[in-house]
C-alpha cells in the first residue's frame, strides 16, 4: 500500500481513493482501508474518537480536523477551510478579532503549555495543521554530512495527540519524522524505535543535520530547494535501494509539494545522469543499477547544487 500513501501525501484523497477502487482484485485488507476512508472523508456524521479527557482539547482538535477534511478532499477551498478553522479556533480562545491564523495559534500555544502539552503550528505544505504532544528530552549527536561535521541537538518528541494533516491523511499510517529550526532539530520518537539503524541515522539524522548546514550556508532557501538537497544526502548515505524506491513512488512534478517536488527533481536528474533520458519511472530500471553508481550520482548532484547556490548567494 506504499503507493496509495504516498498519493495521500500529495495532499488530496481523491486521487489516491481512486487508486484504491482500481486495485483488482479487492483483498479484505483494501475493502477495510476502503471503509476507512470514506467515514473519514467522505461521511458527514463520522468523528475521530479522541482521547484526551479535557473538552476544551478535544475541541482544538476537531476544528483541525474538520478542516483537514475540508482541504483534502477539496485542495481549491484550502483558503474557504482557513476561514472556517479560524472562525472555529476564535470561539475557543479570548482574542480580538479579526486575527490571522498565525497569532491564534501563538495564543494556543500558551493555553496548551498551561494545560502542560506542546503545541508546533505554522504550515507544513501545502496546508496548516500542528503538532501537538506531551513529552520531550533532549539529545546531542555529531553528524557526518558530505561537505562537515554537523554537531546537532535533537529534541525527541513523545507521546502525541495530534500530528498535522499527514498523519490525518493516512489513517495515523504515515507520520512525520521530524524538522528542523534553525538552532535544532525535532524529532518523533515513535518513528525510529531503533536509533542505531539506518531510518534514523541517515533518513533523520543526515537529512535534518543538512537543512542546518544549508540554513547556515543558504539562508532563505526555499523548502523544495532545501528537501532536494537533503534527500540527496540520503541517497549518498544509503547502502541499497531502499530510499530511492520511496522517492520514485512519492516523486510529483508539483512545486507547491516541497517532499514530492523534490523526490521528482532528483529522479528527472538522476535519470539524466544514469539512463541519459529526461525521466526514468520503472522501478526495475533503477533495481538493475548498482546502487554505488546512484550513491556516486547523487553526491555530484548535491555538489553541483552547491556550487550553483554559492554563486547566486
Amino acid at each position: 500500500m506504499d503507493k496509495f500513501y504516498a498519493l495521500c501525501l500529495q495532499g488530496d484523497i481523491n486521487p489516491a481513493m481512486a487508486y484504491l477502487r482500481s486495485i483488482q482484485p479487492k483483498t479484505e485488507q483494501i475493502e477495510k482501508i476502503e471503509a476507512l476512508y470514506i467515514n473519514r472523508f467522505f461521511n458527514k456524521h463520522d468523528e475521530v474518537t479522541l482521547k484526551e479527557e479535557d473538552p476544551w482539547v478535544r475541541q482544538v482538535i476537531s476544528a483541525y480536523h474538520a478542516y483537514f477534511r475540508m482541504v483534502l478532499t477539496r485542495p481549491d477551498a484550502a483558503d474557504d477551510a482557513e476561514v472556517k478553522l479560524m472562525d472555529a479556533l476564535r470561539n475557543l480562545i479570548e482574542i480580538e478579532q479579526p486575527a490571522a491564523l498565525d497569532c491564534i495559534e501563538d495564543h494556543l500555544k500558551e493555553v496548551f503549555a498551561q494545560k502542560g502539552y506542546y503545541f508546533w503550528g505554522g504550515v507544513t505544505p501545502p496546508y496548516r495543521g500542528p503538532y501537538i504532544w506531551r513529552k520531550m528530552e533532549t539529545l546531542n549527536f555529531t553528524v557526518e554530512l558530505p561537505s562537515i561535521s554537523q554537531p546537532v541537538t535533537v529534541h525527541m518528541m513523545k507521546d502525541f495527540i495530534l500530528e498535522s494533516w499527514i498523519s490525518f491523511a493516512t489513517c495515523e499510517q504515515r507520520t512525520v519524522g521530524g524538522w528542523a529550526v534553525k538552532e535544532s532539530l525535532y524529532c518523533n520518537a515513535k518513528r525510529y524505535e531503533d536509533i542505531e539503524g539506518a531510518e534514523f541515522r541517515i533518513s533523520y539524522l543526515n537529512h535534518e543535520a543538512q537543512h542546518l548546514y544549508d540554513f547556515n550556508q543558504f539562508p532563505g532557501l526555499e523548502s523544495r530547494d532545501l528537501e532536494y538537497r537533503a534527500k540527496l544526502v540520503e541517497l549518498f548515505y544509503y547502502s541499497d535501494h531502499s530510499v530511492l524506491t520511496k522517492f520514485l513512488l512519492q516523486a510529483k512534478n508539483a512545486p507547491k509539494l516541497p517532499h514530492p517536488y523534490a523526490s521528482y527533481h532528483i529522479i528527472r536528474n538522476l535519470s539524466a545522469l544514469i539512463f541519459k533520458k529526461d525521466y526514468e519511472p520503472g522501478i526495475k530500471q533503477w533495481l538493475d543499477q548498482e546502487y554505488s553508481l546512484i550513491s556516486a550520482a547523487a553526491e555530484k548532484l548535491l555538489e553541483q547544487s552547491t556550487q550553483e547556490l554559492r554563486k547566486v548567494m
